[in-house]
């Protein structure tokens, strides 16, 4: 049985589906087992971020009582870039969340949205979108481009809801690699190899 439970608090069901890929690549290009298990956490976009994190890592606690929990968060950086009042304050819910019981409390914040990292496979999100290899890609920040990605195709890109197979044709390993200081504490919670997972080392 895992003796810890590393839980990913994350904006939608598509970003589940990525951490999920992240993490199934990294077993099996390390071929060993994990010793903990994962929880997917869906926040349902950043309002009234600390409440609604401290009840479902409550609720998780309920079920584990004895067993350790590592909480990473995975947010926007957006969410701070364009508002004056931020939406939530990190040091706030981190100390909530290690007052409730969490063994550790991380962020992985994608910057400026978890889109931007998806179009870092330009290819593979034409690829899902069925258009053409020499497509441009839009301007804007990543969420405003893939939405008009979406729209060039006859398809509508709502952050927070499941998009079917989109995930699975995306460059996963590409994707890591290129966010490795991002990912850090998901990598070192679980323990990643990274010299063998996105072929960096950790100094």
């Amino acid at each position: 049985m895992a003796n810890k439970i590393v839980a990913l608090f994350v904006e939608g069901p598509t970003e589940i589906e990525f951490y999920k890929a992240i993490v199934k690549f990294a077993h099996d290009t390390m071929g060993s087992q994990f010793h903990c298990s994962f929880e997917w956490l869906d926040m349902h976009g950043i309002g009234n971020y600390k409440n609604i994190a401290l009840r479902k890592f409550q609720k998780l606690k309920e079920k584990h009582p004895s067993t350790e929990i590592y909480a990473i968060l995975c947010i926007d950086t957006d969410v701070f870039e364009l508002s004056k009042k931020p939406p939530i304050d990190k040091d706030q819910v981190k100390k909530s969340l290690e007052e409730a019981g969490a063994a550790k409390v991380s962020y992985i914040e994608a910057k400026s949205s978890i889109e931007d990292w998806f179009l870092d496979d330009f290819s593979g999100v034409c690829s899902y979108l069925k258009l053409a290899s020499k497509t441009k890609r839009p301007s804007g920040k990543g969420q405003d481009a893939l939405k008009s990605l979406f729209r060039s195709a006859n398809r509508v890109y709502l952050k927070g809801s499941k998009t079917d197979g989109f995930i699975t044709k995306l460059d996963i390993p590409k994707i890591m690699s290129k966010h490795c200081k991002e990912l850090r504490p998901l990598c070192s919670i679980v323990g990643f190899d990274c010299a063998k997972v996105c072929h960096k080392s950790i100094s």
